[in-house]
């Protein structure tokens, strides 16, 4: 039954680090974050060596009869742990959180570290990759072992079903919530797992087994773990998800920009940003679509302030009546006439001819000098949809080298 649930789980254990492993080093100040790595990570390791031609392989390579014990539920142990540090960080102020952390680390580590000495003792024979806890059933240093094992396992999944169902009612976030309810339920599930382990330490006592339990067993502790884990990835996919979506929003705005950028670049080049390529790390920087959308917000406001000394009020209050007519209003109206507003500026700025300083105004939408280049996206991509769509024009030479 093992080798059937094991690569499942472990396919999602592996899908879950692999989500996370990109935003390690940007959160690498995220306890939370790094914690809920290694609950993956270590959950793909448990369930990797428990897999029979890995056991056989750790076994041969290794030199050490069913090797695989320890090391698997070592993981078990320490994600186990991370799973703590996951919920105390998240629901917790950092101060309490680290030294709640560290308690939960430090009895993880104590753990293990009783399983290796107790598995130091034990005498293993032969390899026993289906049926190990059966074969010691009535070793007393086993019985010590297990009942080690799965005293700090039951605990670990009590306080997490506890913890998650209670973090879960305070959540806002619609996915954390979900998933950490789906966690809880998970961690439920396991004690059926657990139940069974206990009774081979109490029916060995009495010289009676519980063989025809052990398909029960395994079926808990992995269906309660796969849930365990789909319910972790749950918010992780979920961020990722929201990561695609605004990056996709990025390029999206940087794409639809480029026609207002072009209307006063083909003008006014002089609007374009130098940039230093000298720096490796500034170069990788540079080519980030945010840092791309950025700029090209900042010299798209650039140009809005070079024309703005040639702003008609007879342009804008024509091009207010006819927009009105046609039924624009609100924020839509003001796009639309700074549209024009920008279109007749630069006209203007071509010929040379300024309007007189009583006729002077501003443009329709907001005034670029208080607004923030990033928060203004959607404004400039309003007064985009409204440009006709035209082909850039080359920029005339003598302005070219401003």
């Amino acid at each position: 039954m093992k080798d059937l649930l094991h690569p499942i789980s472990l396919v999602v254990a592996v899908l879950g680090f692999l989500c996370l492993l990109r935003d390690i080093p940007a959160r690498r100040r995220d306890p939370a974050t790094t914690a809920l790595a290694a609950v993956f990570l270590l959950s793909g390791l448990s369930f990797l060596f428990s897999i029979t031609p890995m056991w056989n392989y750790l076994d041969r390579v290794l030199g050490t009869v069913n090797i695989s014990v320890p090391l698997a539920q070592g993981c078990v142990i320490a994600l186990i742990a991370c799973q703590q540090v996951v919920l105390t960080y998240w629901g917790s102020p950092p101060d309490v959180a680290h030294r709640r952390a560290r308690a939960w680390l430090s009895a993880g580590l104590a753990v293990i570290a009783g399983l290796l000495v107790l598995f130091a003792l034990l005498t293993p024979s032969a390899p026993r990759p289906i049926d190990f806890t059966l074969y010691y059933a009535h070793d007393n240093m086993y019985d010590a072992y297990l009942t080690l094992y799965i005293t700090a396992y039951t605990i670990g999944e009590v306080f997490l079903a506890r913890g998650c169902w209670r973090l879960a009612g305070r959540s806002s976030r619609t996915s954390v919530r979900v998933g950490l309810r789906l966690v809880a339920l998970g961690a439920v599930v396991t004690f059926g797992y657990s139940g069974v382990r206990i009774g081979n330490v109490i029916a060995g006592a009495f010289g009676t087994s519980l063989a025809g339990w052990e398909n029960f067993a395994w079926t808990c502790g992995d269906v309660g773990a796969m849930l365990t884990l789909i319910g972790w990835l749950v918010p992780t996919i979920t961020d990722q998800a929201r990561n695609v979506q605004y990056r996709f929003k990025q390029h999206l705005s940087y794409y639809r920009l480029r026609g207002l950028w072009l209307a006063f670049y083909s003008e006014a080049p002089e609007i374009r940003l130098p940039i230093d390529r000298g720096d490796p790390a500034q170069s990788r920087r540079f080519r980030s679509i945010g840092f791309k959308l950025y700029r090209r917000a900042v010299e798209i406001r650039d140009g809005r302030f070079v024309i703005r000394q040639y702003l008609d009020a007879g342009v804008r209050e024509s091009s207010e009546a006819r927009h009105r007519a046609r039924g624009l209003s609100g924020e839509e109206l003001n796009a639309a006439v700074t549209a024009d507003q920008i279109l007749a500026g630069i006209a203007a700025r071509k010929t040379g001819e300024r309007p007189h300083p009583d006729w002077l105004t501003d443009f329709a939408d907001s005034d670029p000098e208080t607004s923030q280049p990033m928060d203004d996206i959607d404004a400039l991509l309003a007064v985009a949809r409204h440009l006709p769509h035209q082909r850039a024009r080359t920029p005339h030479p003598e302005r070219a080298s401003a």
